[in-house]
């Protein structure tokens, strides 16, 4: 995994995604975490199935466990959240070792292929992660759904944390006592 540390020109601007947030997300939780899975010598591809799997088992899918300011901490003692926790929690572990990761937002097509399962997540935003590899590629890779990120997954932005690339953000001026925001997006190949 040492290569996959951003070096030279091509890495240079994948060196802040090696960066802990601010206030910090890595800790002893995270660290012995990644520890298990990110050991010295193994390829990184390999280790990043591993991760993937891994979050994907020990944690459970439950909405409204957790908000978008739900620290990493959290969601390794409850063992539970969404897709953008789940992602999180991933980014965390590699950039414990060093490894640049960033978060993606986006979304999932709406209808799977022939014979494959509807994965968790489609019809509404949706968030993984990526690695840093050598050569300037990023690896993208879907904890939630236990899978590598694929041609069903539509990238809108990428960023070093949600806060970057929040799927809404704005500034609603209403008279009125009340208000609630609603969404709905329907991905869907061209025909």
């Amino acid at each position: 995994m040492e290569l996959a540390r951003p070096v030279g020109d091509a890495g240079a601007t994948a060196v802040q995604f090696r960066l802990d947030q601010r206030p910090p997300e890595i800790d002893d939780a995270v660290r012995a975490y990644a520890d298990a899975i990110l050991t010295p010598g193994k390829p990184l591809v390999e280790a990043i199935e591993e991760l993937t799997t891994r979050i994907y088992t020990d944690f459970a899918y439950k909405s409204g466990a957790t908000n978008v300011s739900t620290r990493v901490g959290t969601v390794m003692e409850r063992r539970e959240g969404v897709c953008q926790d789940f992602a999180r929690v991933a980014i965390a572990c590699l950039r414990s070792k060093g490894l640049a990761a960033r978060y993606v937002s986006g979304y999932l097509a709406t209808e799977p292929p022939p014979g494959e399962d509807r994965v968790v997540g489609a019809g509404a935003t949706h968030a993984w992660a990526a690695v840093w590899l050598p050569g300037d590629q990023w690896l993208p890779f879907d904890p939630t759904n236990n899978k590598f990120v694929d041609e069903r997954h539509v990238t809108v932005a990428w960023g070093r944390d949600y806060e970057d690339v929040p799927p809404l953000r704005g500034v609603i001026y209403t008279e009125s006592k009340g208000s609630r925001i609603g969404v709905s997006v329907d991905v869907a190949p061209l025909d």
